[in-house]
């Protein structure tokens, strides 16, 4: 019944034939490994093909959507990070297959006539092939593609009189944004991958037309079916094998390390695998505002690190010169095999390729040591080199920040992006921004001693704000308010005042009391300086949590009736000062809302008053700000008033107070305090 069935099928497809045309080949000399890598690279193209169309279901080309989309594949969706690893790799891979495939077609003279149409056809789809494998890198739309990218497209644009045309149109403007993402997605989806199909079907057509380039006196014959298409197999599958392998074992993600993710059940590790750090990369998302240390892929290295050979004058030379004249040596190579000329054409063939091989293999390892903070067999090691790595280890930071945020960002299951798109999810993040808005703004007066890798250098004219408002830094203020960490750098003489009077006071006791009384008063002092800066430093946290008992032991010390009683200068929780100099009220002294105060009207009664010495943070733009600048100037003379706005000015206040939430419009998105 099954051969009557295909019989039938045969007499109304003809069938047979398309399968005969496929399989049935001769093979002189008779099946050998050598012959596998042309399959091999069709076999990779087509899990590019199957991957590429899962990744289109979920996938999003906007500049507001892509990065987003693409957290959604690798992290949230079931068996994304899989799909995506073998399709990032893949890509990989067959940059690698391509090199051996060729050096295998000329080490075969497979080159020379009559098959140099057949070589012709390589070379474009070798075009195509980098042609994906470019247009490809952008569309995550993180900061490692975004940055690559424009190297990229800049050495288009010094191609003579058509390089700034064609820069425009790829790029789709004169800056990079959601047309140059849309453009590269429509020639990365719509049109290279066609022409890659109808490229292979007619380098397989032209190929069967003259059959397998045999060694001269080949012995035997083979046929493609079944014994080399078993080969194929065997070398595809090894070749897969390794693909998965660097998708499952290569750890190239950042993982999500959070109980959730660490408790699931074992088809959710699984499907979810991404969030333990398996499957391709994903960079923080793409801010054109901020700055990365720009490098290609490996295997566009050897053009990035040609350029470093050439001046801004000459950069043409390696930006078009060369590789054109290499495109048309590589043209040029089966016509030299021409007749009489063949032993040669072969010879200069295999000259050839591998000389373009071995040169590119050193000017990416040239490339890859230059980057390198050691040295590589005596390349490598440089100052310029270890200030990259620096960068380099920031944008990983920033890369796991904003995985980690988009995951905890999660009003449903599955995470979600801000709607201005996943560079919003950094630039609003206190401990990314804050702590960038900080150097920034602060670091000219402000030293920040808990954080060495600020790598801050002064000259410091006021407290050091590491710390601040903790019991250990209150602690220290109490022992030593003239120390450069705390008010030894200002103007501000109150505390240093106080100091010296309880300084005086001890010393006194030490002439006038017995040793046991004496010990006795100084560890009863101390004991309130410790339970001060308890009682102070749980001011900064929210009302709800702060301690009821520690705030009546507290507050009795410091409206204590003795002399050095906080009260001489400072308010406190609604009482009086008693008198003496101005000192800021210290009512919920370290909190948000104190140092938000502190930042906008420092010269505020409730904080320094006439001895302030710090200009006001304010928003000077937007509808109405000149009016109240102007307004705040005159009811502030003398107090200087720089421009930060409102968002910035709650990063720096977060990240200050260590609470890391995402802001935006002063809204939280990623739950409580951490």
């Amino acid at each position: 019944m099954l051969g009557k069935f295909c019989d039938w099928l045969d007499h109304r497809t003809g069938y047979r034939k398309l399968r005969d045309a496929l399989l049935i080949e001769h093979i002189p000399g008779g099946a050998k490994w050598r012959y596998v890598w042309g399959s091999c690279l069709a076999f990779v193209f087509l899990v590019q093909l199957i991957t590429g169309v899962l990744l289109m279901t979920a996938y999003s080309p906007g500049d507001s959507t892509a990065w987003g989309s693409v957290y959604f594949i690798q992290y949230e969706m079931d068996f994304g990070w899989l799909i995506r690893g073998l399709h990032h790799f893949g890509s990989q891979t067959m940059v690698v297959l391509l090199g051996i495939h060729m050096l295998q077609v000329v080490i075969a003279g497979a080159h020379l006539p009559p098959r140099e149409v057949n070589w012709w056809l390589g070379l474009c789809l070798m075009g195509v092939v980098l042609g994906l494998s470019l247009t490809g890198y952008l569309l995550p739309w993180d900061q490692k593609g975004f940055w690559a990218t424009q190297v990229a497209t800049n050495m288009l644009g010094n191609i003579p009189l058509v390089g700034s045309f064609l820069q425009k149109v790829i790029v789709g403007g004169p800056e990079y944004g959601n047309h140059t993402l849309t453009h590269f997605y429509a020639l990365h989806v719509g049109i290279l991958p066609p022409l890659m199909i109808v490229l292979i079907i007619a380098h397989l057509a032209v190929f069967r037309r003259h059959g397998v380039t045999a060694p001269p006196h080949a012995q035997g014959e083979g046929m493609f079916w079944p014994a080399q298409a078993f080969k194929d197999m065997v070398a595809s599958m090894l070749i897969f094998g390794i693909m998965l392998g660097l998708v499952v074992f290569g750890g190239h993600s950042n993982p999500i390390e959070t109980p959730e993710t660490m408790e699931a059940g074992w088809y959710e590790q699984i499907a979810k695998a991404g969030r333990n750090g398996l499957g391709a990369n994903l960079d923080a998302p793409a801010d054109p505002e901020s700055s990365y240390p720009p490098r290609p892929e490996w295997y566009f290295l050897f053009l990035f690190q040609l350029l470093k050979y050439f001046d801004k004058d000459h950069e043409i030379i390696g930006t078009v010169v060369i590789p054109a004249a290499v495109g048309l040596l590589l043209f040029l190579l089966p016509l030299l095999g021409i007749g009489r000329m063949r032993k040669f054409g072969h010879f200069f063939g295999v000259l050839v390729v591998v000389a373009l091989l071995a040169g590119a293999g050193l000017l990416t390892f040239l490339a890859i040591a230059d980057d390198s903070a050691e040295p590589i067999f005596g390349v490598g090691g440089s100052q310029k080199a270890k200030d990259l790595q620096k960068e380099f280890a920031k944008a990983k930071v920033d890369a796991q920040r904003a995985v980690k945020l988009a995951h905890a960002r999660k009003p449903l299951k599955g995470g979600q992006i801000p709607l201005q798109g996943g560079r919003d999810l950094l630039r609003k993040d206190p401990l990314t921004k804050g702590r960038e808005l900080f150097t920034k703004k602060c670091a000219a007066c402000h030293n920040y001693s808990d954080d060495p890798s600020l790598e801050l250098k002064g000259p410091f004219k006021a407290s050091d704000l590491g710390g601040f408002a903790t019991e250990k830094w209150i602690r220290g203020l109490l022992e030593k308010p003239a120390d450069n960490k705390y008010f030894g750098l200002t103007e501000l003489t109150g505390m240093k005042k106080w100091r010296r009077n309880i300084d005086e006071a001890r010393a006194e006791w030490k002439k006038t009391e017995p040793p046991a009384v004496y010990e006795k008063k100084i560890a009863e002092q101390d004991a309130e300086f410790d339970l001060l800066s308890r009682f102070l430093a749980d001011q900064a946290e929210p009302k709800a949590k702060r301690d009821a008992k520690l705030f009546d032991e507290g507050i009795k010390v410091f409206f204590a009736k003795k002399p050095g009683a906080c009260s001489k200068c400072h308010h406190m929780a609604g009482g009086k000062r008693e008198g003496g100099s101005e000192g800021p009220d210290l009512t919920d002294y370290g909190s948000q809302d104190w140092i938000r105060l502190m930042m906008m009207s420092p010269a505020h009664p409730r904080r320094h008053a006439r001895n302030n010495f710090m200009p006001a943070f304010r928003n000077l733009e937007g509808p109405g700000a000149d009016v109240h600048a102007l307004e705040f100037k005159e009811a502030n003379p003398g107090v200087p008033v720089l421009h930060l706005s409102d968002i910035d000015r709650e990063l720096i206040i977060r990240w200050l107070t260590k609470d890391f939430r995402v802001v935006f419009g002063g809204e939280t998105i990623s739950g409580p305090p951490k």
